[in-house]
């Protein structure tokens, strides 16, 4: 794998990716595996492959692994992450408080949780759709329980309307022979 000390090398490396392979590159940092990634960006398998073979073309690298190392060593050196934040390990003297002066113990509650800001010169990257309910769970949030009684209802008389279609089909077909 190639090494890469160069600011101005990693961040023209970086742009000449697009919102795609960005999008499967965050994932496979995060050890997700090519099924989980397509799952995830509702994609195929394939796709995915084609996307991390482009930036392994791109890059020179050699296989997936050496190809998510450089792209974590490409965003360690600029500054960035994937989830939009600066460095972890910085420390309150690079100009954030300290949590020490805080004259009471912070409590997270879950009304405090917001989204996350989008990464700067990439609002494509924040995905802001939220997971809908699939199945019996859609169809009762839609209908509610009189919409599942009914239906039921309906699927019943369906299934004996068929049997008896069957039955009667049945019964001349017997004639016949």
């Amino acid at each position: 794998m190639r090494e890469i000390t160069d600011t101005s090398v990693a961040t023209e490396l970086l742009e000449n990716l697009t919102v795609k392979q960005v999008e499967v590159l965050d994932r496979l940092l995060m050890h997700r595996t090519t099924k989980e990634i397509a799952r995830e960006l509702g994609i195929a398998p394939n796709t995915v492959d084609q996307r991390i073979n482009g930036v392994r073309d791109k890059w020179g690298t050699v296989n997936r692994k050496d190809t998510a190392r450089l792209y974590g060593q490409l965003l360690e050196l600029c500054g960035k992450s994937t989830y939009g934040f600066s460095r972890v390990d910085a420390g309150p003297d690079e100009g954030e408080e300290s949590d020490q002066d805080l004259s009471v113990d912070p409590v997270f509650v879950l009304s405090d949780a917001r989204p996350m800001a989008p990464m700067v010169g990439h609002p494509e990257w924040f995905d802001t759709r939220v997971a809908q309910p699939a199945g019996l769970e859609a169809f009762d949030a839609k209908f509610g329980r009189a919409g599942r009684v009914g239906a039921v209802f309906v699927l019943a008389l369906i299934m004996a309307v068929t049997l008896a279609a069957t039955l009667a089909i049945a019964e001349t077909l017997g004639k016949l022979l």
